[in-house]
């Protein structure tokens, strides 16, 4: 039987659990929070247009009824009056509309940023399961979901409470005022007791995505075997990527000893080292290492030089420079220009007194 504590979350979510989390449409997000936002937006925008909005519902107000009695109750005319009304309306709550779908963007824009989760609208048969239904409805969410409701209940309370409270000593003078005073008054308290809840309203709210931020972040954690599972899937199997690697490695050798016997030149340390120039000149900008090696491998390319016809020359220092420098395939570097071109240049000589050599002999044997 596994080891249960084995199977415990406590490592932290890898950047592709993360991922697919989003993919899912699973992120941190407080409703509370872009609620509270809308309102304050609604609740600013009527602050600063109000005025606007009743000057101009007032003289709109004032032109209908002051033509009402010319207007034909017929379907054509009371459908141009319905169409100038939506209009209207439109046009005088723009300031507020804006202000509030804004609001509701920039909230949830601020708290996940831009996500499409198609995944999230596919359907789920878990969300029916009765099993799961019930699991949900005892978990430690529900329980904070009812904290939530019952505070917001209760800080709403309050605030209207104490907000009418302090304006008891006021109510009397309201008998007082002409009908537009009153209307001022009266909506001047309401807008303060819609201030002060949105205010306690929005400490709370942060409380809840501080709680959201939590609890998706310990439902995100993975047990040390499923971090081990997500990097054999997202990796691989590290056997078979060193099985693969071995055999790439085992193929790079192999191209490389077969390209030794067009070398020009062996440069040796003499035994620690061995890399094999090659030069042609038009085709290459420079000479390059075509084979290198240390020790066994080293011993190999010498052996395979020598059975080619290869010259092997010996310079400690040039040979330790170009297996450390330079990778095989790649040109020399400029600072080995003069040591590599002393070293090719000898060879050629070399080749050139060989070659006259055997012209000789041939020549000898022809006349023999």
């Amino acid at each position: 039987m596994p080891d249960k504590g084995a199977q415990d979350k406590t490592e932290k979510p890898t950047s592709r659990r993360r991922q697919k989390a989003r993919e899912k449409g699973q992120v941190a997000k407080s409703a509370e929070l872009a609620s509270v936002a809308v309102l304050m937006a609604g609740l600013g925008s009527l602050y600063l247009f109000g005025g606007y909005i009743y000057h101009q519902t007032s003289d709109f107000l004032r032109h209908i009824l002051m033509n009402a009695a010319q207007v034909r109750l017929d379907s054509a005319e009371m459908g141009n009056l319905s169409l100038t009304v939506w209009v209207f309306f439109f046009k005088v709550m723009a300031p507020v509309m804006i202000a509030v779908v804004a609001a509701g963007l920039l909230s949830n824009l601020a708290q996940v940023g831009f996500i499409m989760a198609p995944k999230r609208l596919m359907p789920d048969l878990k969300k029916i399961d009765p099993l799961s239904g019930f699991k949900r409805w005892v978990s430690l969410r529900t329980v904070v979901d009812m904290f939530k409701n019952v505070a917001k209940l209760l800080i709403v309370s309050w605030v209207a409470y104490h907000t009418v409270a302090g304006e008891w000593d006021n109510l009397p003078r309201l008998g007082d005022m002409d009908l537009t005073a009153s209307m001022v008054y009266l909506v001047g308290v309401c807008f303060r007791i819609f201030w002060r809840c949105v205010l306690a309203m929005l400490v709370l709210s942060l409380l809840d995505w501080a709680y959201q931020k939590y609890d998706y972040e310990k439902n995100l954690k993975m047990s040390k075997q499923e971090v081990k599972d997500e990097f054999k899937q997202s990796e691989g199997d590290p056997m078979v990527k060193s099985r693969i690697r071995s055999i790439q490695r085992e193929a790079a050798k192999k191209r490389m000893m077969g390209a030794i016997p067009q070398a020009d030149v062996v440069v040796t340390n003499p035994t620690h080292y061995a890399v094999a120039l090659a030069y042609q000149p038009g085709k290459m900008e420079a000479p390059q290492v075509v084979a290198k090696g240390m020790n066994r491998i080293a011993l190999k390319i010498k052996q395979i030089a020598a059975e080619a016809g290869v010259p092997i020359i010996e310079d400690k220092a040039l040979a330790q420079s170009l297996y450390k420098q330079v990778e095989v395939g790649q040109s020399i570097s400029y600072d080995l220009y003069e040591a590599v071109a002393t070293i090719l240049a000898h060879v050629y000589r070399g080749k050139d007194r060989q070659q006259e050599v055997l012209q000789a002999h041939q020549g000898r044997g022809a006349l023999g």
